[in-house]
């Protein structure tokens, strides 16, 4: 018995293991070579920042559809973008200043998204909301600039707060604002607004992700008829 049940545990780890290796490999995606350049096609970081920064909270959000526990299994899915971002960047001409701030905003939104989810009784419905939401959150800024007629600079400036991308990106370094998908069309040489300090947003979004988090399984925990639920 002894043996099967030990049998039965290295065969959940490696089943554990492969759902956060295919959750981690979501990231692979934003480091696709789409850049051109002097040397050939190459991948760009400031691409993949975004790319992850969309998809941290739906990914957070998909650890408990997938049966993973966000320690160690969000842990590592987070580990490994770090190491990706670190990566492209290594061999890119745009350089990332403070990745280390940028993977711990990624690490806050993906806490935040598995909190959400532990609110929720489907799981599935809510990796596929926050991602919308996401996505919604970071055209926001820039969709009325498309047809000639920008936000008020108050408005873009609370829209350019609220994007994912816009912590994530500045988080890490770089200046999201002065980007040319997002410079003409939400007009920010109108605006006043200061960027996100990633030494203070990157450890703020860890902070208040593992917070909400935190609340979150404790809640479930109170509701549970046996007084327990899964973390």
């Amino acid at each position: 018995m002894g043996n099967a049940e030990r049998s039965e545990r290295d065969s959940q780890a490696l089943r554990d293991l492969g759902r956060s290796l295919g959750l981690a490999a979501v990231g692979l995606v934003g480091a696709l070579p789409l850049e051109s350049g002097p040397a050939g096609r190459a991948s760009d970081p400031l691409l993949l920042l975004a790319w992850l920064a969309l998809c941290a909270a739906p990914c957070g959000a998909a650890l408990g559809l997938l049966g993973l526990r966000p320690w160690p299994f969000g842990a590592a899915v987070i580990g490994a973008w770090g190491t990706l971002i670190v990566g492209v960047a290594g061999t890119a001409a745009r350089e990332v200043p403070t990745p280390l701030w940028g993977v711990l905003a990624l690490a806050g939104c993906m806490a935040f998204g598995a909190a959400l989810a532990r609110c929720v009784r489907n799981e599935a419905s809510c990796a596929l909301s926050l991602g919308a939401l996401g996505l919604g959150l970071a055209l926001w800024p820039v969709a009325p600039g498309i047809s000639g007629l920008p936000w008020p600079p108050s408005l873009a400036s609370l829209a350019l707060d609220l994007s994912p991308v816009s912590l994530v990106v500045e988080a890490s370094g770089l200046d999201w604002m002065r980007t040319a998908g997002v410079y003409d069309p939400a007009g920010t040489d109108r605006l006043e607004r200061a960027p996100w300090a990633g030494e203070l947003a990157g450890p703020g979004a860890l902070v208040l992700g593992c917070a909400a988090l935190g609340f979150a399984v404790l809640v479930r925990r109170s509701l549970s008829p046996k007084g327990s639920a899964s973390s």
